[in-house]
Parts: structure tokens; sequence; C-alpha cells
């Protein structure tokens, strides 16, 4: 936090150590390429790091479905209207796609076969309520859904399907419907996991 000075923090670091990693003998994959084509890869991999960040959610987002209503793209229709000839212009366009496929495939988590979305909620969690013990410890403000005590995991899970991955999929769908598969995945963990809400609210009713 201080060396990025608050700012998109874990992602910061994430875009530092793939480019020092590149530095050491045999990794750097791009050393061939030009100066400036080094500058414009550079670029493009920083912005794509740098949107996994949750904050920058909603302002990407709300970018995409303002190209998608500029352009007039429906189910994959009018795509390559965004392939504008001023560059400026073009490269903004194609760097929100990309920046939008990274970060989706980063929120994808929910549209995985079920043995494999379920693993990785547990581990998801186990981090979170790891997380909110130490800073319970410290006597810090327990960071959202990191409170082993009050988060149930189920409707954590529904509501994160519900107001993020679903709308995040299906504004994706627009540009490129062959994901549609993965939203059929998604509608079926979220109906498993609505399910499992249920139970837990069973539970709590009970004790």
């Amino acid at each position: 936090a201080l060396t990025y000075n608050d700012n998109t923090v874990l992602e910061n670091w994430h875009v530092s150590q793939t480019f020092k990693a590149l530095l050491k003998q045999g990794n750097n994959f791009i050393e061939g390429f030009s100066p400036e084509e080094y500058r414009h890869i550079r670029r493009r991999m920083i912005d794509c790091i740098l949107c996994t960040d949750m904050a920058r959610h909603a302002q990407l987002r709300s970018q995409t479905n303002a190209l998608i209503s500029q352009y007039g793209i429906k189910n994959g229709e009018n795509v390559a209207g965004m392939l504008v000839d001023d560059p400026a212009k073009r490269f903004e366009n194609q760097q929100n796609i990309l920046s939008q496929v990274v970060h989706t495939a980063d929120l994808s988590n929910p549209a995985k076969m079920k043995e494999v979305f379920d693993k990785w909620t547990d581990l998801v969690y186990m981090e979170f309520f790891t997380q909110g013990d130490v800073e319970k410890k410290l006597g810090m403000q327990i960071s959202p859904l990191c409170d082993r005590k009050t988060v149930k995991i189920a409707k954590a899970q529904v509501g994160f399907i519900q107001y993020v991955v679903l709308p995040q999929f299906e504004t994706m769908l627009e540009i490129m419907p062959e994901l549609k598969f993965y939203k059929d995945g998604i509608l079926s963990n979220l109906e498993r996991y609505k399910a499992k809400q249920a139970e837990e609210e069973k539970r709590s009713s009970i004790f």
C-alpha cells in the first residue's frame, strides 16, 4: 500500500512482478519486439491487469455497454464497427475489450463445472476468513466477506453471481455469443447455490 499509494495495490504489484519476471534470463518472450511494439504490449498488459481490480468493475462494464450501444452490437453482430479509422480511438476500443476478457476470466469461477467451482469457492473463503482473523487480531475493521462468524458462503455466492458475474457475462455475450455455454454453467451453479442458501437459512433458524 505504501509502494502504490493505496491505489489498486494488489494489481499494481501483479504488473510489477510480471515485468520483473520478464527480465530474468530465458523469460523475456517479447525481447525481439521493437521499442514501439514493446511499449504497445506493455501498455496493453498493464491496463488488462489493473482492470482486474473489482473497484474498476462498474466503470469498465459501463464503458463496454456504451460501446455496445454506440456501435449497435448485438449477438456478435457489428463488432467490427469498433475498429474505427482513428488510431487512438481504435486502440481504446480494443483495449476495453481486451481488459474485459481478462476481467471476465478473473470472475469466471461460477462458470466452471460444479466440482471446480465448489473447490475454488472453499479455497477463496479460506483465504478471506484467514484475512479476517488477522484483521480482527490486529484490531482492524474486518474487510467485507472476511468475517467467518457472520458471512454465509452460499448467500454471498448467490449475490456475487446474480449481481456481478451473470451481468458481466451477459454484456460479453453481446460481443462474443459463443460464450453462451459459460452462461449455462453459471445459471446451473446459481440454482445449486440458491438451494445451499435455503439450507443455510434453515440451519440458522434452528440454532
